[in-house]
């Protein structure tokens, strides 16, 4: 079998891990890919490059297009596999798999759902109409949140779903283990100052407001480390004149992950903030919900999101907070964020079944559909 990766951010390490994953189910894998300004990578996998992609702006992708349309025509063959990542490289791929009659299964993967699929305008409307005509045709859907599936598509949307996987951002063990070793931060005590971990895409203007504020206390130390986007990139400059606020770079996952969390005593695991009633804050999962169960080290979550609704079923471990009121949730947090809390909510963390941020057999479920499906 031969499956062609297809990578709509060659540096993001969800998309990096889950090349790691597919290589081990006995497959000839050829990746083709994107390259963005994001984190630096060190992938052990060669790649056709088809160009930078820009965030969010699709008018300038269309050589991207032209270039996987072209590279498709070079490297498949009949029946192969095509691994999608980014719905509009989905929709290429589709279309190639119907004007070049070589009976290609192409299996989706949404890790998630963009905010101009919620959009009312027109763009947002043409974007949903041609979702509803194209979900349908793939071969496979693979969702990282069980609510993608149900709450998204199949309630919301009103979209007949072809055969579906949920691989949630679980740990993978193998991988996290490059970053096993190193010494683990325990619970502080009275003669330091509590840390707060903020980790990975720097992309919520509310959570670093939310933060300095509480930075401010006097009780508590901030620690933001990982890549400010577009909208959050001037965060790096107001934080320079914060004293107990640090921003210590980028990171490379998984490999510093032990390092990082074992700098702090509580995770800030909120998904960016959104004063939207529906949109893909309500059905993702974050990284840091399962890296956080992993590390055992407690953390902070958004309240109606799907990762608050799963703290609600595994106990005391985390703090749930609503963003919408800013000073509502500096004086929750200072209020709450104590050495008694946090020893509290880490012996409960230690009582979590590995089963909810550990990978099991996910991968053997996707290796039997493609091996029925070759």
């Amino acid at each position: 079998m031969k499956m062609i990766f297809i990578s709509n951010n060659w540096a993001d390490a969800h998309q990096q891990t889950r090349l790691q994953a597919l290589s081990k189910l006995n497959l000839s894998i050829i990746s083709i890919a994107a390259l963005r300004n994001y984190y630096s990578v060190k992938s052990p996998f060669n790649s056709i490059f088809i160009g930078n992609m820009r965030h969010a702006s699709y008018r300038k992708r269309v050589n991207i297009y032209f270039q996987l349309l072209y590279q498709l025509t070079k490297q498949t063959e009949r029946n192969d596999f095509i691994y999608a990542f980014g719905f509009d490289l989905m929709l290429v791929c589709l279309f190639f798999k119907t004007i070049s009659g070589k009976r290609i299964k192409v299996i989706y993967e949404v890790p998630d759902i963009r905010e101009l699929f919620f959009s009312k305008s027109i763009r947002g409307k043409l974007i949903r109409v041609i979702e509803k005509i194209a979900i349908p045709k793939i071969n496979l859907l693979v969702a990282t949140s069980p609510n993608f599936i149900s709450e998204y598509y199949i309630e919301f949307r009103k979209i007949s779903v072809p055969d579906f996987l949920i691989i949630e951002n679980k740990i993978h063990l193998t991988e996290i283990e490059k970053s096993l070793g190193l010494p683990v931060s325990i619970i502080p005590d009275h003669t330091r100052k509590i840390r707060i971990g903020y980790f990975g895409v720097l992309r919520c203007p509310a959570s670093l407001d939310c933060l300095i504020k509480l930075s401010r206390n006097g009780r508590f130390e901030v620690i933001l480390q990982g890549i400010f986007m577009p909208l959050t990139k001037h965060y790096e400059k107001v934080i320079q004149d914060e004293k107990h606020i640090h921003y210590l770079g980028t990171y490379q996952s998984p490999k510093d992950l032990n390092l990082i969390y074992s700098k702090v005593d509580i995770v800030w695991a909120v998904y960016p903030f959104s004063k939207n009633l529906i949109g893909n804050h309500l059905f993702a999962r974050t990284n840091r919900f399962y890296e956080c169960l992993f590390f055992k080290k407690p953390f902070i979550v958004q309240k109606g999101t799907a990762d608050a609704k799963k703290v609600v079923l595994l106990g005391n471990i985390a703090l749930e907070i609503n963003l919408e009121n800013e000073d509502k949730v500096v004086e929750f947090l200072a209020a709450h964020i104590n050495p008694q809390n946090l020893v509290s909510m880490k012996k409960q963390l230690h009582l979590v079944p590995e089963k909810h941020y550990q990978i099991t057999n996910e991968y053997k479920d996707l290796g039997k559909w493609l091996q029925l499906n070759r």
